[in-house]
């Protein structure tokens, strides 16, 4: 399946950039000058384009078999986004102003230790700053960071940050199967805080 969108960046001199995606929900996606489809002239930012988005060895979404549009199918394509409904407010942000409210709350009537609430923090500002790394380590053809790395975090209840951080910067928003793993750990994490204050807590 073919997808549209724009070069925002370009590094003529080490033949790639990155494409936005029409429909701005998506991830900035690859773009190698070995990848269009034909010679042509070279690419310049701002430039429209049609291409095959796929995922490469790297985990990143990488654009193929690229071609320029013209000036009737941007318009075209632009109509469509500008006739899609308002983006809804994602169910995450609610659960995890809840999430850091409860926490508090739980900290304040001394059923969870305080020292609890500064780890949590501290997973979080990692978190965050995990995902902005790895952001551009991919934007830049770097080493990423593991993945195994960010579901810890986001199990040891820095998850709010990392779906803060996914949302800003666009990223993991739609990869599979990191976004199955990564609702698994905030069930978990969850499940972990319950059976804490839970009597059934086998350290009481």
């Amino acid at each position: 399946m073919r997808d549209q969108g724009r070069l925002v960046e370009w590094f003529d001199e080490k033949g790639y950039g990155f494409i936005q995606p029409t429909d701005s929900e998506k991830d900035r996606v690859f773009l190698h000058i070995k990848d269009f489809a034909r010679p042509g002239p070279r690419p310049v930012v701002g430039c429209a384009l049609e291409y095959v988005p796929l995922i490469d060895g790297k985990g990143r979404m990488r654009a193929q078999q690229v071609t320029y549009l013209k000036a009737a199918q941007v318009k075209k394509s632009t109509a469509k986004v500008t006739q899609k409904p308002q983006a809804k407010q994602h169910p995450l942000n609610m659960l995890s102003i809840i999430y850091i409210l409860l926490l508090a709350g739980l900290v304040i009537f001394g059923l969870l230790p305080s020292l609890s609430l500064l780890i949590i923090s501290l997973m979080n500002v990692l978190s965050y700053w995990l995902y902005v790394q790895d952001k551009q380590a991919a934007q830049q053809g770097e080493r990423r960071v593991a993945e195994n790395n960010l579901h810890i975090l986001a199990f040891l209840g820095g998850w709010p940050a990392a779906h803060l951080a996914q949302q800003r910067l666009r990223h993991k928003t739609q990869k599979q199967p990191f976004r199955n793993i990564y609702f698994a750990m905030i069930g978990l994490n969850i499940a972990l805080i319950v059976l804490f204050i839970s009597p059934f807590n086998p350290l009481l």
